[in-house]
């Protein structure tokens, strides 16, 4: 969410409003509502099964605000593959709140789901924006145990160039409740603030992200002030959250695979902190992703699948999610699956 006024309009006559085929397909595919214990904390994420229960698997995990349902259209395009898990982080979507929220208590919880079950023998973390900085910390406790992790849109800085996101920030305060879900809908903002030609994935994530409240209903912050609908996150999730100075050594030692996948218009993609991170783990592919700005798999919901398609078969055929295939295994991994 965002109060920022100012924000570069797409014409009206680039926007999609309707629902396309894929999407509808995608949609159909509904994937099953799990939970798991972290921490003394519920966590929420939606499953989906492979073609072949035998089949390796990834988790996706959302940015500052999100939810797991952010992922509803991009997990169906690679079951015909792979095991795919979307999760609610700490204190967002439908997982629990807590009192205290820090970078272990996000990878504690993003691991409880990667070895759950049914991710295969060396699971892979889809990790974006904050999701990102989250999966790296889990890839630095936990690589020895993944497959690999794919940091989209998030940037590992030099130690000199280390920043703590949330320093500086504002007092905290209540999520706003407005009188009914239309209402409320309307007031969607992505954060950072960025247009979007896909407004039917808008819609879709918009709606998903409010939840119905009723005066004087405690969700772990103390009675609500009035009934309506607000947003599904804890706003004081990040209050006093440290990020840490240690992302590059943790980047350059992770025992895992790493990769890292960038909107070629986001304000993210900076040349310099890219050329760092190359240097420093020249084994990573970082790459861009045509058209779209910081919120890729809402810009570019087919090419974002497919890249993360192509980096999961590259992976699997390496022996990095466990047993190597062999030539002309079938269950080496269609690379064209999730653009079809």
């Amino acid at each position: 969410m965002s109060n920022q006024p100012e924000i570069a309009l797409f014409p009206e006559e680039d926007l999609i409003h309707h629902r396309p085929d894929w999407f509808r397909k995608a949609l159909a595919e509904e994937g099953e509502t799990r939970f798991v214990t972290s921490e003394g904390t519920k966590i929420h994420y939606r499953f989906w099964k492979a073609k072949r229960a035998d089949r390796p698997g990834l988790v996706f995990v959302h940015g500052n605000g999100a939810h797991a349902r952010w992922f509803d259209f991009i997990a169906p395009q690679l079951t015909d593959d792979y095991n795919v898990a979307s999760m609610d982080l700490p204190g967002m979507g439908d997982s629990g709140w807590r009192t205290e929220y820090t970078r272990e208590t996000y990878a504690h919880a993003i691991a409880a789901v990667a070895f759950e079950g049914g991710l295969g023998e060396k699971p892979v973390i889809v990790g974006h924006s904050f999701g990102g900085f989250v999966t790296l910390i889990t890839g630095g406790l936990y690589g020895d145990r993944l497959g690999g992790v794919m940091l989209c849109d998030f940037r590992v800085c030099p130690p000199e160039n280390a920043m703590e996101w949330f320093k500086n920030d504002p007092p905290r305060r209540a999520t706003r409740i407005y009188p009914d879900f239309e209402t409320a809908a309307a007031r969607f903002r992505l954060a950072p603030l960025q247009d979007c030609v896909n407004r039917y994935i808008l819609d879709y994530i918009g709606g998903h992200s409010l939840i119905e409240v009723k005066e004087g209903e405690d969700r772990g912050r103390g009675p609500e002030a009035a009934s309506g609908w607000t947003w599904k996150f804890d706003p004081f999730a990040y209050e006093g959250l440290h990020m840490g100075p240690d992302h590059a050594e943790m980047f350059r030692t992770m025992p895992c695979k790493v990769a890292g996948i960038y909107g070629a218009q986001s304000k993210d993609y900076d040349p310099e902190t890219i050329a760092f991170m190359r240097k420093t783990r020249p084994d990573a592919p970082i790459f861009t992703i045509p058209h779209a700005q910081h919120h890729i798999m809402l810009d570019q919901p087919i090419a974002f699948s497919s890249a993360v398609h192509a980096l999961m078969s590259s992976w699997e055929a390496e022996g990095a999610l466990g047993a190597k295939a062999e030539p002309g295994d079938p269950k080496t991994g269609n690379l064209c699956a999730a653009a079809e």
